[in-house]
């Protein structure tokens, strides 16, 4: 096991931990520290993989919110007539909101991988990231998880599918796009972190073959799971930072450090 080799792999590891549930792409910066730094960032399947640790630091976080939603639409499919139905309609709002991601990651797998991935197109892509997030800054809406209507959920569920563009932010498009429909923070950043669960789950389905050969490949299972380790352990961190951040109205300070990016990576690309 090479020490440099091992390293590169924590980095990428902080750095997918780290921007994932932050809406500063963690896509986008994959493909920043590979083009600054020279460092061979796997293709698309160490993302999705990594990824995964930022979904079991989800679980982690809203585990109580997540048992109770499981075990309440399960109540509601078992017996209606006993039990509240709000859970199994969030439940249900989930899985549409999901469809839209689902179909781009489809059908546009090998162009996200591919084109996009270049590096202008990434500082444009983090540049609208920042503009989205500076528009909603100062945005309190009050509507709360029984408000939220099906018109929301496609609204948002589109705003994920955008962000399978490295540099559009995943959690930052769909937290943009509820703030936008008036959702409270605190419910916006629950059901933008809901909604990546299954988007998550499916894509790590999708890929799991090449995902099994990568970490199959002689001396490769070690620097996989520590990436995978390392990001789990700085998402649980950033999450908690989200949270505050969002809650506090501090989305200014994101949409700062995406313009920033962007003009570095944008002036950069014209060299």
């Amino acid at each position: 096991m090479e020490f440099m080799e091992l390293l590169t792999y924590i980095i990428l590891g902080i750095i997918q931990g780290a921007t994932e549930p932050l809406p500063v792409s963690s896509s986008g910066h994959l493909r920043i520290v590979s083009y600054f730094f020279n460092l061979d960032v796997p293709d698309l399947h160490f993302e999705i993989f990594v990824n995964g640790a930022s979904l079991v630091a989800v679980f982690i976080i809203y585990r109580k919110d997540l048992i109770e939603l499981v075990a309440g639409t399960l109540n509601y499919i078992r017996k209606p007539k006993e039990y509240d139905k709000e859970p199994f309609r969030f439940s249900l709002l989930l899985i549409l909101g999901t469809i839209p991601a689902v179909l781009g990651g489809l059908f546009l797998y090998d162009f996200i991988g591919g084109e996009l991935t270049q590096i202008r197109n990434v500082g444009i892509a983090l540049l609208i990231t920042g503009v989205a997030l500076w528009l909603i800054r100062n945005l309190r809406g009050d509507k709360k998880e029984p408000q939220i209507t099906v018109l929301d959920t496609i609204i948002i569920g589109l705003a994920q599918m955008l962000a399978l563009a490295p540099g559009i932010s995943r959690s930052g498009a769909t937290i943009v796009a509820a703030m936008a429909r008036k959702i409270e923070p605190e419910t916006a950043l629950k059901f933008s972190f809901f909604l990546s669960i299954p988007v998550s789950i499916g894509s790590l389905v999708f890929d799991l073959g090449r995902i099994y050969e990568a970490i199959t490949a002689p001396g490769m299972l070690v620097y996989y799971v520590v990436a995978f380790l390392v990001a789990l352990a700085v998402s649980i961190v950033a999450i908690k930072i989200l949270i505050n951040m969002v809650t506090r109205g501090k989305l200014l300070y994101f949409a700062l450090y995406c313009f920033a990016m962007a003009a570095i990576l944008i002036i950069s690309s014209m060299r």
